[in-house]
């Protein structure tokens, strides 16, 4: 709306010297926009705000507690998002009045610092999480819809270099299954009542799937 503000007055400005029927059409720009200009710069800053926040939302959900099985190690970064929020929210000035710019730009320096910290911090957490993944099946499916989902770059980035570790995880777990195939073979499992062939049939396809 401030920045149509500003367009609008141009435009018509532009309009009317272009017409030449009437003088010079101008006013005092720095009393027209000196205020609603500093406001276009404090809301765009909000937004950026408000898309880290999303993003970081969108990346700490409950997919990666199920796939890495740390949810309070997620809970926790989640609490320093919050906190980001907190920050902006508890400041005790006017941050729309221009006389305030420079305390504000602080405010979203320190922001902007803690992001990079949390940034960091998730990274570690997702390296780690992935070198002990409880499921390679759940982990490829959680890398493919983060292919899609709006999140930070930087986490974005570490997270697609996890392909290679989902597929170590899957040869583990192919192995598991094919040693404990061998040494069960001559004598599986069988479920109550099932006939010995069929039975031994249906433990397999349970190993397989």
């Amino acid at each position: 709306m401030l920045k149509q503000w500003k367009d609008s007055y141009l435009k018509v400005r532009a309009k009317i010297e272009s017409s030449g029927r009437d003088s010079r059409w101008e006013f005092d720009r720095r009393k027209l926009f000196d205020k609603t200009d500093h406001q276009i710069l404090i809301c765009t800053e909000l937004n950026k705000v408000a898309i880290v926040i999303e993003e970081f939302y969108n990346i700490f959900g409950p997919e990666l507690k199920a796939v890495t099985g740390e949810p309070k190690r997620i809970e926790d970064v989640l609490k320093r998002v919050k906190n980001l929020i907190l920050r902006i929210k508890s400041v005790t000035f006017d941050i729309f009045s221009p006389k305030n710019k420079q305390a504000f730009q602080r405010v979203i320096e320190e922001f902007n610092h803690e992001v990079r910290e949390i940034e960091a911090e998730a990274k570690t957490f997702i390296t780690q999480s992935f070198k002990k993944l409880r499921s390679a099946e759940s982990a490829f499916e959680m890398l493919l819809r983060f292919e899609n989902i709006k999140s930070r770059e930087a986490i974005n980035e570490e997270l697609m270099k996890k392909f290679s570790d989902t597929l170590s995880q899957y040869d583990r777990e192919v192995d598991l299954m094919f040693e404990l195939f061998k040494s069960l073979r001559d004598k599986p499992p069988l479920y109550k009542n099932h006939p010995p062939a069929s039975g031994a049939i249906s433990w397999a396809r349970f190993l397989f799937k």
